[in-house]
Formats: C-alpha cells, structure tokens, sequence
C-alpha cells in the first residue's frame, strides 16, 4: 500500500474465519486517498458503492449521498483502488466473481467542536444495492486535542453479513488522528445487506477527513 494515501498500521483487528464453502467479498489491496482536503467552510458526508470486477478493479462506481466539492475528492481516488476480488463457490469449486464494496467518507468542517457549519449540506442521490449494508448511523470523529494541521484516515471495517462490526484496522503509517476515527466508526451502526448469500465477512471503507480548527482570527489552531 502507498503510504500517503492509505493511513494505517493495523492498530485493531479481528478478522472472521471464512467457511471453505463460503463466497467472499472484496477487500482493498492497493489506492491512495487525496493528496489533501480542499479548504472548503462546511464538512461533508459521501457515500459511494463500488463494483468490483473479477480483475479486483473498480468498474463501477455510484454515487449514493453527495457534498461537492468532497463527492468529486474521494470519487476521483477511490476509482482507481484495487482490490482482492469477491469469490464465488461454482460447482464445488471457488472462483473470481464480482463483488460490491461500500466506501463512507466524512469531512469535519474546520471546527473545534460539532456543531452547525456553513456550505453545502449532503444529499442522497441514490440507495445502496441489496449486496451492501445500509447505514443507519454515522458518527464524525472529534478533532483530537493535540492533533495539528489537516489530514486523511482510512479504516477498514470488517461486519457479518448480519450488519454488526466485527473489527477494525487503520490502514497506512500511524498519525495523531487515528484513535478518534477509530472511536467514532465503532458507534456506526448499520442494516445488514438485503440480498441472499452475501459473504459471511464483508468489508466496508470509511474516510475520514480532519480540517484544522479556525481560531478566533480565522487562522487554524496550533499554527
């Protein structure tokens, strides 16, 4: 993984052991996050659903909740990850199939505490398919206190197919932003996916997009 884009030594993990007759989902192996966040004054939420060729590549890509100028952002990255394809059990024998991967990016706009912020409010375009979780719960990470400056955390959460998390992991080099992603993915709440025979372990991406505070005279905090 290239280390700019993905931010994640695997700080919390609990993988599920895989049936031997059991189809499996796609997981990321390779992309990179943006080069940076654009210095827009509102947060954002984006929602995308990824299709995932038998080649691991992205040959799809919806768009299911949108906030410009952060849906074009992530969109443009996520496009071009790479992934261990979804595998399917065909006549007693397992092979590489097509495969859905949800990606949920949240943006802090550049407040020290939650609260109403201008720009542009996300709208849903679009639901997700029957072979991806639906959320029903997302919560923005706080801004650490002493954390300085912008930046990107990529967490993999690994669930069932029943929708409840079953680990996580920061994915990249380790940054003062990583135990407030990790703390607010694990109240994210989700409905489990509406198709039969999904994957017994899917995994879902959240991007989480930290701005720096501006402070009384409009400057960033700690700068």
């Amino acid at each position: 993984m290239t280390g700019r884009a993905l931010a994640g030594v695997a700080l919390a993990v609990t993988l599920g052991v895989v049936a031997p007759q059991d189809a499996t989902a796609p997981r990321l192996r390779d992309g990179d996050l943006p080069a940076g966040i654009p210095p827009a004054l509102g947060g954002g939420e984006v929602l995308l659903e990824l299709t995932i060729n038998a080649a691991g590549a992205v040959e799809r890509l919806d768009v299911l909740r949108s906030t410009p100028p952060y849906t074009e952002l992530v969109a443009g990255s996520v496009a071009k990850w790479r992934f261990e394809p979804a595998t399917a059990i065909v006549e007693q024998k397992r092979t590489q199939a097509t495969g859905h991967v949800l990606v949920a990016a949240l943006f802090r706009p550049p407040l020290l505490y939650g609260g109403p912020a201008a720009g542009v409010p996300p709208k849903s375009v679009a639901v997700p398919s029957p072979y991806v979780p639906t959320p029903a719960a997302l919560v923005l990470p706080a801004y650490p206190p002493t954390a300085r400056g912008d930046a990107l955390v990529l967490i993999e959460i690994e669930m069932g197919r029943d929708g409840k998390l079953r680990g996580t992991r920061v994915v990249g080099p380790s940054t003062g932003f990583d135990a407030a992603a990790l703390d607010a993915v694990t109240q994210w709440r989700f409905t489990p996916p509406r198709a039969p025979g999904v994957p017994s372990a899917m995994f879902v991406y959240a991007v989480f997009g930290f701005r720096a505070p501006l402070g009384p005279a409009s400057g960033p905090v700690g700068r």
